[in-house]
């Protein structure tokens, strides 16, 4: 039995792939239905249950104030009308400037704790922010891959993204970083949710408002940067539907431009959102730091790190950081050659282990494709310019579980995998599995501080 490519499609019920099926890509973007949007929420519900559960079991909180609270702070500071925060002394990635302190990180997640902090002042729990804004990133992971299969991008079916979602969930460095709020764990939670809702906005056609949401993982951690272009080429593109771009690179190519294939009206809309966040981050930079390219972390070396010679990105860093985020591993303990209990150092020292040890579904994404896609070579390239910003840096973070600095392409990388041909099969299942083991491990021994004991 197969769907008839001439039945209109308007359900999720007649995108449901269980069986073969040889339809073309559709022309124009389909709507969710509304199982897709039952299932979101039952699975929102479902992750936030299940990480006050974790928290529990680790005997952590879940609405107390982290003891890295800053964007609790820079909140009350934007409700007093000023930039400078009255934070600790004790706190680390503070700089004085002009006998002020300021964070270095940007503003966004404050600005969506302002409500909050409004209301209950310090006393509003960074925890139980992060927890709620992870517990959205399921919901949003899964409707992302709910919209490029009603899109006609994958054949997926439906149960099959739920599946996915959730090894993509649990199985990745998501977990851990869910738990504890802290300034550094709740930036990426919150970059890692825009993201996501950027990609959903641009498969579902709204462009514009796909920038205005990546502006908001911009806003929480830089690296995102790298995002911008492919909402572009989504846009050129028509999110994936049309093949413009490659065209007018041909023309180019034969020095015969052909305009026509450039989508003017399509463009205008996020080229102009673009330019807006450019404006604002370089006015951000000028108005905090005195320069409109100085993001504050010249200060913060300066400060408190002069061990750090070489400056904020430099080619000497790419060797060690490639060691660290992709070819680290646990550390086995051994009290003498006679020991046959080793303790298992879950993070390494706290120097992370790597990316594919964490989450071992990456390795699928080098699965062989039948056909050449434009679109996965964009999130290739947006994977790439990531990693590169990374390898770069001056540090691969510390104290930490995982590769956290790669986290911020965890949204594509997790999307070209549903991309991918690769077959949910006992493989998929095998390393969904593996990497859910490791990653509450991780979590537990970060958190917890206990190593675990052959």
């Amino acid at each position: 039995m197969k769907i008839s490519t001439n039945t209109p499609m308007t359900s999720d019920e007649e995108y449901d792939l269980a069986v073969e099926d040889t339809r073309p890509v559709p022309a124009i973007a389909h709507a969710l239905g509304r199982r897709s949007w039952m299932v979101a929420g039952i699975l929102f519900v479902a992750a936030l249950l299940s990480l006050f559960a974790i928290q529990k079991l680790f005997h952590m909180g879940h609405f107390g104030v982290s003891n890295a609270p800053h964007f609790i702070y820079q909140a009350d500071a934007f409700l007093q009308g000023r930039w400078d925060v009255s934070l600790p002394a004790n706190l680390t990635d503070v700089v004085v400037i002009h006998g002020k302190d300021y964070i270095i990180y940007p503003p966004f997640p404050a600005l969506l704790l302002l409500p909050f902090v409004a209301i209950w002042g310090f006393s509003t729990s960074d925890i139980l922010f992060t927890a709620v804004c992870s517990a959205l990133c399921l919901s949003l992971l899964y409707l992302l891959f709910e919209q490029a299969r009603v899109s006609g991008l994958t054949r997926r079916t439906w149960r099959e993204n739920v599946y996915i979602a959730v090894l993509c969930y649990y199985g990745s460095i998501t977990l851990w970083l869910s738990l504890g709020g802290r300034v550094w764990f709740t930036a990426h939670i919150v970059a890692y949710m825009m993201a996501l809702l950027s990609l959903l906005l641009a498969f579902r056609r709204r462009y514009t408002w796909a920038v205005v949401a990546l502006a908001g993982a911009f806003f929480s951690r830089s690296t995102l940067l790298a995002g911008f272009p492919l909402l572009l080429y989504l846009a050129w593109e028509d999110g994936g539907r049309a093949s413009l771009l490659p065209d007018f690179v041909r023309s180019l190519w034969r020095r015969q431009p052909d305009w026509s294939a450039i989508p003017w009206r399509r463009l205008m809309g996020p080229a102009a959102a673009t330019l807006v966040v450019a404006i604002l981050y370089l006015a951000h930079n000028q108005l905090l730091f005195g320069s409109p390219l100085e993001t504050g972390y010249t200060f913060n070396i300066q400060q408190h790190y002069p061990q750090i010679t070489q400056g904020i990105f430099s080619i000497r860093y790419v060797p060690g950081n490639i060691v660290l985020n992709f070819f680290s591993f646990p550390h086995i303990i051994l009290q003498g050659p006679f020991d046959r209990h080793p303790v298992i150092d879950m993070i390494n020292g706290g120097y992370g282990i790597s990316v594919f040890f964490t989450t071992p579904l990456f390795l699928l994404l080098f699965w062989r494709n039948q056909k050449f896609s434009w679109l996965r070579t964009a999130l290739w390239i947006t994977i790439g310019l990531i990693v590169v910003q990374v390898l770069f840096f001056n540090a691969a973070g510390w104290y930490q579980f995982g590769a956290r600095y790669l986290f911020e392409a965890y949204p594509y990388a997790f999307l070209l995998l549903v991309l991918n041909d690769v077959r949910v099969d006992w493989r998929f299942a095998v390393l969904g599995a593996l990497g859910v083991i490791v990653n509450v491990a991780g979590a537990h021994q970060f958190w917890t501080g206990h190593l675990f004991r052959v």
